[in-house]
Parts: C-alpha cells; sequence; structure tokens
C-alpha cells in the first residue's frame, strides 16, 4: 500500500517536472526577440571579462587577482545569480537565430548548452563551498562560471555578427 502511493508521488512529481519544463520550453520559442533581449539583467561585464581572460590566457602573472578580487569582478552573489538566469536567455537567443541560419545556429547553441551547464555546475560548486566554509576552491571555480559565461556571450555575438547584422549592436550594446 505505501509502496504504491510512493510510486504514485514519484509519478506526479515526474509528470509536474515535464509539464513545467514544456511550458518553459513553449515559452520561450514563442518570446520575440525584443522580449528575449530585455529579459538579460545587467552584469559588470569589464569585470566579467577580465576574469574570463585571465583564466583563459595566463600570462607571466599567473596570480593576477585574489579571490576577494574575483568576487567582487562578477558581482558577487548577485552576479552569480543574473549569470545562471541570463544563460537561458542567451541560448534562446542563440536558438531564434534558426530562422537566418539553421545549422550555424543549432551547433552554436549545443555549445552554448554545454557551457551553461559548466557555468551552472560552478555556481553550484561556489554555493557549496560557501556553505560549508571551504573557499579553498573558490578561485578556481568562480574562474570557470566567470569564462563559461563569457564564452556564452562571445559564441552569441559571434553568431548574430555573422548570421544577422542588423541585430548585432542591439545585441552588443545589451550584453
Amino acid at each position: 500500500m505505501v509502496s504504491i502511493v510512493l510510486i504514485g508521488c514519484f509519478a506526479g512529481i515526474l509528470l509536474s517536472a515535464f509539464l513545467y519544463l514544456t511550458l518553459k520550453a513553449r515559452s520561450a520559442r514563442a518570446a520575440s526577440w525584443a522580449d528575449l533581449v530585455a529579459r538579460l539583467e545587467p552584469l559588470h561585464r569589464k569585470g566579467l571579462e577580465l576574469v574570463a581572460l585571465d583564466n583563459l590566457q595566463p600570462g607571466q602573472n599567473q596570480l593576477r587577482f585574489d579571490p576577494a578580487e574575483m568576487w567582487d569582478l562578477v558581482g558577487g552573489v548577485e552576479g552569480l545569480r543574473r549569470m545562471s538566469r541570463n544563460a537561458n536567455v542567451l541560448i534562446a537567443l542563440a536558438a531564434h537565430v534558426h530562422q537566418w541560419n539553421y545549422e550555424e545556429a543549432i551547433i552554436v547553441a549545443e555549445r552554448m548548452r554545454r557551457d551553461a551547464a559548466q557555468l551552472r555546475s560552478a555556481i553550484f560548486r561556489i554555493r557549496l563551498e560557501i556553505l560549508t566554509k571551504r573557499v579553498i576552491g573558490l578561485p578556481f571555480n568562480l574562474h570557470q562560471a566567470a569564462t563559461s559565461y563569457y564564452l556564452m556571450t562571445q559564441r552569441l555575438l559571434s553568431l548574430y555578427q555573422s548570421s544577422h547584422a542588423g541585430l548585432y549592436p542591439a545585441l552588443a550594446e545589451v550584453l
């Protein structure tokens, strides 16, 4: 009897999750380009770029930023939240390009999904480190989060530059 109730609850949870994700995907597809761009939340763009490039282009001084500086440059907890929320919008903007450049849009959107997965993983590890007060991995995960988000924005800008030059300036200004 108890096992039937548990199976029913589990099936209900799975069905609810499936419906939620389906409705969310449908609303993202139905959104216009302007609606998607309006959903992007502002970030400290230059700070993110500095942290990301410090990771992507190491120089002689590989200890350029200490963890506190990196934390400030990415915007702290609020910056991480905004990066996470913006990641879905960036992917939707990449998928929107399929109207003009189907093949490239699919490839770039998939790369961006993988970048978003790395971003979310890094943010999860940062939250876990803060909760457990074990911040030894914080700089590595901040680098990973900033790098993943930076790559997503650069991939999206390149896609728009090659696929729809008319929308590129407006997108570049927002990102």
